[in-house]
């Protein structure tokens, strides 16, 4: 089965007048996470992030499915220019379509994009193709539909 998803545009604005110049794209995918029996009301539009490790996601969200975020012990996570954030490592379910995934996501309270990487996403994943010229994602799995 292949998921095939639009990039979403948002302003790209000159950064000394503030004023829109164009547009920049990003693989953006909406998800709903669950944990436990708890599954968050919207639809979340997350990052398709090669460059990310892991999945990151604010803590915000986490605690509105119930997740109690500082239960599970710390680790500092690296990001582009250095900077290290804390994070709690927790299992979840992301729901993409039909498909659900038992995966964990790591939530920080200085995370505000939520972030979709390639241990815990890409790997269930027997395809992931960026179309750049396009602005498309395509998630391509070897099953149907369900659990993987």
């Amino acid at each position: 089965m292949k998921l095939v998803f639009n990039y979403l545009s948002n302003p790209r604005k000159d950064y000394k007048t503030g004023k829109i110049i164009g547009q920049v794209y990003y693989p953006v995918i909406p998800i709903k996470l669950c944990y436990g029996h708890h599954i968050f009301k919207y639809l979340i539009n997350s990052l398709v992030d090669s460059g990310s490790d892991r999945n990151l996601f604010p803590a915000e969200i986490g605690e509105n499915i119930g997740i109690k975020i500082k239960n599970e012990l710390s680790q500092e996570i690296g990001g582009i220019g250095g900077i290290k954030v804390i994070a709690f490592t927790h299992k979840v379910k992301i729901y993409l379509g039909n498909l659900e995934i038992d995966t964990f996501v790591d939530f920080s309270y200085e995370q505000k994009v939520p972030l979709l990487g390639r241990n815990g996403f890409f790997n269930y994943f027997k395809n992931v193709i960026f179309r750049e010229k396009d602005n498309v994602v395509e998630l391509e799995t070897e099953r149907d539909f369900g659990r993987i």
